[in-house]
């Protein structure tokens, strides 16, 4: 169903978010009171996943896999493996299952790139970019996966410039605002070449700009690049046509705005990337850990901070992360974050340069 064709245009890219970071300047955003609801603030009680054909917990470092929901915000934690070529892990609990069927990304052995595909029975299938299926059985980070159950409370998004609903079973895109985080959903197509997909509405807006990951066909390792005009860009890592082909906006979240979040303290050199970005700080609401905010360094010490020991996971958790200049090449890239507080920065193939150019910590949330 989701075919690879061959084609790609990051000059294109490059000069278009350029533009848009220019135009993301001057352009104030909008908050629509409306669309804010408040999450509760209670920590919220995990439930275990039973995992099947033959896949197990990764390791006594990772917790358990499980899965909790806080206002129609379905989160999961842990880490698997297998030894077996099932892609089948586990089926989720009646009532964190998605409405539609859903495909997020996730950091998968040595920080390459994979995805879940969730559908709406609960069966949740793991699958891996470029079918290599030794990166999913090795190590399979459910860490950071967050989708919506339904369509609930969410505010449909503009497609332009061509692009449509991907439709076959996925959800209507979407974007919806809980606790100053913004969650969108569903996916998008286009038959067309311009890397500009979405207007966000006025209230689900960033008030600077973020890259976060996204889902592109056959589970290839992409990007959104979204401003503070609510313009939404798609970068995809390879070939053009791996976004247009399918793009996923399940899983992705990111800040409204720095309000309530604490700075981050840097060290080894790191230090805010700048230009518009945020700088780097966390939050967190109902026991979830939520990140801001863009980096870089000119040293080869990959451990960029230490988070404050309120922020701090009780197990290691793994979480991607958008790393490399702009347009990216084929750079999948991963948080390592100790129970300590420590937070390392690791990049497929053992090459930091990647992420000492751009690593971007948006979108990035685990539970403690």
């Amino acid at each position: 169903m989701f075919a690879r064709q061959d084609h790609d245009d990051h000059r294109r890219l490059r000069r278009a978010a350029a533009a848009a970071v220019g135009a993301a300047a001057v352009i104030l955003p909008l908050f629509a009171a409306a669309s804010a609801q408040a999450a509760p603030m209670t920590t919220p009680t995990f439930t275990s996943l039973t995992l099947v054909n033959g896949w197990t917990k990764y390791d006594s470092t990772v917790a358990t896999p499980a899965v909790t929901s806080i206002s129609g915000i379905v989160h999961l934690k842990g880490a698997i493996k297998t030894k077996g070529v099932n892609p089948v892990a586990f089926t989720l609990p009646a009532g964190d299952r998605p409405a539609t069927r859903v495909f997020v990304p996730v950091d998968m052995c040595d920080a390459t790139n994979g995805r879940l595909d969730i559908r709406p029975s609960g069966q949740v299938t793991v699958e891996a970019e470029a079918f290599v299926w030794k990166n999913a059985q090795c190590f399979t980070s459910l860490d950071g996966v967050t989708f919506a159950t339904s369509a609930s409370s969410f505010t449909p998004v503009t497609l332009v410039n061509g692009w449509t609903s991907y439709g076959a079973g996925t959800a209507t895109p979407a974007a919806r605002v809980i606790s100053g985080i913004i969650h969108l959903e569903g996916a998008i197509k286009t038959n067309g070449s311009n890397a500009v997909a979405a207007t966000l509405p006025a209230g689900d807006r960033p008030a600077r700009p973020v890259r976060v990951p996204a889902d592109m066909c056959n589970a290839t390792n992409g990007q959104l690049y979204i401003f503070p005009s609510g313009v939404v860009q798609v970068a995809p890592d390879l070939s053009f046509t791996d976004a247009t082909c399918f793009t996923s906006l399940d899983g992705v979240s990111f800040a409204t705005s720095a309000s309530s979040f604490i700075p981050l303290t840097l060290e080894n050199g790191w230090k805010s990337f700048g230009f518009g970005f945020s700088g780097p700080a966390v939050r967190v609401v109902s026991g979830i850990v939520q990140l801001e905010g863009v980096i870089q360094t000119s040293d080869v010490n990959p451990v960029a901070f230490t988070l404050p020991a309120a922020d701090r996971p009780a197990h290691d958790v793994y979480v991607k992360v958008p790393v490399g200049d702009d347009p990216p090449t084929h750079n999948n890239g991963r948080l390592h974050i100790s129970p300590s507080g420590s937070v390392t920065v690791q990049v497929e193939g053992e090459n930091l340069a990647p992420a000492m150019a751009f690593t971007s910590l948006d979108d990035v949330s685990f539970a403690r």
